[in-house]
């Protein structure tokens, strides 16, 4: 009869090939992660089952799937509907999102800001970062969309988030802004809807300001950036040539190169002041510019609204959601 030490060197030999054989290296940019990586990833956290391997190959799933995989997906699009297997997957995947690297698409330091906040909820990185939030924008979203775009589900975690981003610095600062919204605009084509939300808006008691004069004077100018400045929001109504570069080349007297200039210039002064930016969008379609100028960058990234002059109380019920009061 073997003896007792026998016994356990025997059973635990299995053991020590299976780990040896599903160690492997990770590196920690998980969005970045090949349909390779997350399969083995699979198996080291325990989930060795030919059958769950194989559902992760087949269905392509890569580093940017895998952090945005939720519950339901797990048991209607994998088959995998044992709920303790379930948990457990899950369990492991929150860990992965806590101690993943997101540096390579967090330029603005979002994963910094929910680790300061608590280290639990680095795992809310990735859904925001998704749904184009960054700390440049975080301090706008309301609740409702932490939950609905975000899926973030804890109510407490909402509640600190949301709670910690009205902490911060540029938030206050926006509270004593003499103006709730600046619209800014294309005279030659969207002085109609320009001068629309400006009526919508005043009816519901906010304080606007819109430039009717547009000047080629340059103290006139000044003015209004300050204006800019001095505003909570800043909406900015896109037509499909509100953004022509090639009509930003030098300044003069053309009305419709003015028109470009200051719309520009407004965007930036709105951005360098942290003010709420809301595109309203009216045949305007981000994918017919290529790249746009440094100083209009990342404009794509802000909550806008698609205009639709059917459904126009929508559209502005929309609208105030997305400002700050």
């Amino acid at each position: 009869m073997a003896s007792c030490d026998t016994v356990s060197m025997m059973t635990s030999q299995p053991h020590k090939l299976i780990s040896k054989e599903f160690s492997y290296e990770f590196n920690k940019n998980v969005p970045q992660w090949s349909v390779m990586d997350v399969s083995n990833w699979f198996k080291q956290i325990g989930f060795s089952e030919l059958s769950y391997s194989i559902r992760f190959l087949e269905n392509q799933i890569d580093g940017d799937l895998l952090l945005r995989l939720t519950e339901d997906e797990l048991r209607y699009d994998l088959g995998i509907h044992n709920e303790v297997m379930k948990k457990r997957i899950m369990r492991e995947l929150n860990n992965l999102k806590q101690s993943a690297d997101y540096s390579c698409i967090d330029s603005t330091g979002l994963n910094s800001f929910l680790k300061s906040v608590n280290p639990e909820y680095s795992m809310y990185t990735y859904s925001m970062l998704s749904a184009g939030i960054n700390t440049d924008t975080m301090r706008f979203i309301t609740e409702d969309q932490l939950q609905n775009v975000c899926g973030i589900s804890n109510d407490t975690h909402r509640h600190c988030i949301i709670n910690s981003i009205k902490k911060m610095p540029a938030y206050v600062e926006n509270m004593d802004k003499p103006y709730d919204a600046f619209i800014s605009y294309k005279r030659s084509t969207s002085s109609v809807l320009a001068s629309l939300l400006k009526v919508y808006l005043e009816i519901r008691g906010y304080k606007v300001f819109i430039d009717v004069k547009r000047s080629n004077d340059a103290k006139y100018q000044n003015n209004v950036l300050q204006t800019v400045k001095q505003s909570k929001n800043f909406i900015t109504v896109l037509m499909p040539d509100s953004l022509d570069t090639h009509l930003m080349v030098s300044l003069d007297e053309d009305i419709e190169f003015l028109d470009n200039y200051m719309i520009r210039k407004e965007i930036a002064t709105a951005k360098q002041s942290r003010c709420n930016i809301i595109p309203v969008l009216n045949n305007f379609s981000w994918s017919s510019f290529a790249q746009l100028p440094d100083d209009l960058k990342n404009l794509n990234s802000y909550n806008s609204i698609s205009w639709v002059h059917e459904y126009q109380d929508a559209c502005v019920n929309k609208l105030v959601k997305f400002m700050i009061k």
